[in-house]
Parts: C-alpha cells; structure tokens; sequence
C-alpha cells in the first residue's frame, strides 16, 4: 500500500513539474513573438490540461479555454484518412484501387492520372500539384477555397498532367480529392461522414465544418485584419474541420489507445520516406528515432490560425498547439515538437 501510496504521490509531482514547465515556455515564447493568443493542450496518461497565454479574441480581450472554437487547418486531412479508410473497409475496397474507378468516366480518358491510387492521394505520392492550377483569383481574398467547386475539379483532372508521380509533394488537392471520392463511394456528403466516422465513436461534441454554435469562438487574424473561418467548399477534406481543444484531444487519445484497430492500424501505417527521420503513413507525418516512429504528427495552417497535433505511439501521450494568428508554423512546430521531446517522452 505504502509503495502505491509513493508511486502516485511522485507520479502526481511530475505531472504538476510538466505543467509548471510547459506554462513556463508557453510564457517564454510569448515574449518574444507577436501574436494575439498561443493555446497548448497536453494528455498526459489519459489526463488533459490546458496552458494558455495572450487571447483568442482581442477585441473582447477573453483567453483560450478547452471549448474554445477554433480552425485545425491541415490537421483534417489525417480526419480525412481515417474516414476514407473505414470506408474502404467496409466496403472491401483497397487503398491501392486506382482512384478513377470512383470518378467520373470521362476522367478515364486522361491517362495521365492512370496509375494514381487511392494511397497516392493520402501520402502525397499522387504527382498532383498543391492546388489545382484553375483555382482562380477568390472573390474574397480571405476565402480562397469557397467558390471551387466539384465541376471545375474534374475539369482539372480531365486535363492534368502530374509531373512528381511516385514522389512525395504536399498536395492539398490531393487529399481534398480523397474526401470527394470518400462521398462518392457512400453516396453521403462530408460532414455526414465525419459525424458517422469520427465524432460518433470518438465521442466528439464539437467538431464539424462549421464552429459549433453558442460555443465560445476564437477569431484567426491575417497580419492585423480579422479572418473568417474558411469554406473550404469541395476541397474541405483538405482543411476545413473546426473543433475545440477537449475534442482535439479526444481523437489523438482514441488513435493512440486503439492502434490495433484494423483501420487505426492501416492509417498509421508508415508508406514512403522523406528522408531519415521523416516517413508518412496516410496523411500522418512521423519523427523516426532510433528505428522506431518517436512521434505522429501534422501541423495546420489557415488564413486566421496556426495549429500542430502530434502522440507518441508508445506512451500515448499528445499535444495541440493554436496561435490564432496566420503563417506561424515555425512557432507552434518547434514548440509542439519540443514538449513532446523533452517533457512527454515517458
């Protein structure tokens, strides 16, 4: 008894040491960048906390809290890999089907996209570029995504050429076109799926396409300017899932603790190399370290936030990080990557 009494009178010591130095570099960085507000969430053996500094709306001067609302950026895409797995397997379809079997067959006449699979899109291996290139110039500068719509999609594919096939290219279009073929083959549209798939059996309160209403929201800046929360209109699989901090944590706790799920276990499975210390899996990006995957990760970035998700496989510990503030991905990555290093490694 006496011996259980000191394990968790010590292991309780620790985790406030953890928290006391997570505040402390939270404070740190802080000082020396200039953003509205910087929210770190951590789950430690299962227990959550959250640290925050500076504000997630400036003009009513409130703070970050665990339900706070706010855009996760590309971090959907490993939403997106997940829902478009489970759809696979329960309809006995493999990742390795080309993906023009679930499009239009008049993409079938363009034979430069062939030989893409459905695994291409995920681990951007597919050739296709970023964006596609007849994206246009947005009505709205701060909505770059929400008037691209499926038709002009497939007229893009129907001319496309990929020039990096079988090499690894960030491809937001990819991804988005995964989410497109996840509705194609369940006949159901996106947000329906991330509701059957994902806040379901995560137990998910606040996540969707839109923020949730009567919830607290924080608001994105784009250098000084507010910016609304993206429509990301038929490229949403790509970015455009909002949610909060509590349910954040919720799906890396869910991933970390059911590896051994069939489809858990597919999407975190490693596919290609970027070099020695980097591989990904489907959407998920890892640290390798020693031989072994050290860290699942990926960052998000929209026009109003800055985010980063990552859990070590092993102890099943995670971080988010969110600076509401546009292009600080050096920022939230180094900081997400060096709690996870130096503070939840055990």
């Amino acid at each position: 008894m006496l011996i259980t009494i000191l394990f968790v009178y010590s292991n309780t010591i620790a985790q406030v040491n953890i928290a006391n130095t997570i505040q402390l570099k939270l404070d740190s960085v802080f000082k020396l960048n200039t953003v509205p507000g910087i929210m770190v969430a951590s789950s430690i053996k299962g227990k959550h906390q959250l640290y925050t500094v500076g504000v997630a709306d400036k003009k009513l001067n409130t703070p970050f809290t665990a339900e706070t609302q706010f855009e996760i950026g590309s971090i959907s895409k490993t939403y997106t890999a997940f829902i478009l797995e489970s759809i696979l397997e329960k309809n006995s379809i493999a990742d390795t089907s080309l993906i023009t079997q679930f499009l239009p067959d008049s993409l079938k006449k363009n034979k430069a996209i062939g030989n893409i699979q459905l695994l291409h899109l995920l681990n951007h291996t597919s050739g296709l570029p970023r964006l596609p290139e007849n994206i246009g110039i947005p009505q709205d500068r701060l909505q770059p995504y929400a008037n691209y719509n499926k038709e002009q999609l497939y007229y893009y594919l129907s001319i496309t050429e990929p020039k990096t096939f079988g090499r690894v290219a960030y491809s937001n279009l990819g991804v988005g076109l995964a989410g497109v073929i996840a509705e194609n083959i369940s006949g159901k549209p996106y947000e329906q799926l991330l509701s059957e798939y994902i806040n379901k059996p995560f137990q998910l309160k606040h996540t969707g396409i839109q923020a949730a209403k009567r919830m607290p929201k924080a608001i994105g800046y784009f250098g000084n300017e507010t910016a609304a929360y993206w429509d990301m209109s038929v490229l949403v699989g790509a970015g455009g899932i909002k949610s909060d901090a509590n349910d954040l944590l919720k799906y890396l706790d869910y991933i970390a603790t059911h590896q051994s799920l069939p489809v858990v276990k597919s999407v975190l499975q490693k596919t290609t190399l970027v070099n020695k210390q980097v591989a990904i899996s489907k959407a998920w990006h890892t640290i390798e370290k020693d031989g072994t995957t050290f860290m699942y990760w990926h960052n998000g970035g929209t026009y109003g936030f800055t985010t980063f998700a990552a859990f070590n496989p092993t102890t099943q510990n995670s971080i988010v990080v969110v600076i509401n503030a546009f292009n600080k991905n050096d920022i939230a990555d180094k900081l997400g990557i060096e709690i996870m290093t130096n503070l939840l490694k055990e």
